[in-house]
Formats: structure tokens, C-alpha cells, sequence
């Protein structure tokens, strides 16, 4: 696909066709990163911090309570 530099206020851009941005899984204001490699510009969605954390917890939890203190009752400790 070709494309053109056009001018965009003071500023250069490119505009980027609505299924190519489907294809990379980027929506209208989604935050990117831009990247130089050589001659060539690299586009990728930007990462964000502890992203997917609260569903790989949700996943790690464990599915009954363990009974740490071996059936001893809250309040009598081990050691009296």
C-alpha cells in the first residue's frame, strides 16, 4: 500500500486506513509507540503497566482456604 506525507498543521503525518489499524488492534486514541530502526518507522500499541495483572491473580488464586493454623481456635496460640 502507498501513502503520502501530507501536512498537518505544523507538523507531518501519514493517515493510516481504518483496516490496517484493525489489523494491528489499534483504535482511534489508543496511545502508541514510535520507533526508528534504521530508515524505517515502527508503530506498535503502547504497553501498559501491569496490564492482564488482575486477571492472571484472579486465575492464581487458590480454589479452597487453607487451614494454616492446623485447627488450633483464634486466640489460643501454639505457644501457650
Amino acid at each position: 500500500m502507498e501513502a503520502k506525507v501530507i501536512a498537518i498543521g505544523n507538523a507531518q503525518g501519514i493517515r493510516l486506513p481504518k483496516a490496517i489499524l484493525r489489523r494491528c488492534r489499534l483504535a482511534p486514541g489508543q496511545a502508541v509507540e514510535i520507533d526508528v530502526r534504521g530508515n524505517t518507522i515502527v508503530i506498535s500499541p503502547r504497553a501498559t503497566p501491569r496490564e492482564g495483572w488482575e486477571a492472571a491473580f484472579a486465575r492464581s488464586r487458590p480454589r479452597a482456604v487453607e487451614d494454616l493454623c492446623k485447627g488450633i481456635p483464634p486466640g489460643e496460640g501454639w505457644d501457650k
